[in-house]
């Protein structure tokens, strides 16, 4: 069975493309990231970092002349070949891109 994939371009112009992960992966990378609210109402975000990382290794399904193979994760080198924007848009990008209900549209009657 073929991958999902949906084909964007960065705004540096790299080709990236995007896996549409199952509703495991999402809850999985969702749940990651933790937000602790303190009485005086600061709000302590814990493990974002490891969040993103989760976002951006089983969300990227290719990026340039790379493409993974088998559901493989994307590797340390791909994501380090990011620039910080880059990486800031394909978070967002990846993210954007799943959703676990997605809403039917509406009818236009």
């Amino acid at each position: 069975m073929k991958e999902s994939m949906i084909e964007k371009t960065l705004t540096s112009g790299r080709k990236l493309y995007i896996r549409k992960l199952s509703r495991p992966d999402i809850r999985f990378c969702r749940d990651l990231m933790k937000n602790r609210v303190y009485p005086d109402k600061s709000i302590l975000v814990i493990d974002a970092a490891k969040s993103n990382d989760a976002w951006l290794q089983r969300g990227i399904g290719g990026l340039d002349d790379w493409k993974a193979k088998n559901g493989e994760l994307a590797p340390d080198e791909i994501l380090c070949s990011l620039t910080e924007l880059e990486e800031v848009e394909v978070l967002e990008l990846v993210k954007g891109s799943q959703h676990i209900n997605p809403s039917k549209p509406s009818s236009s009657d």
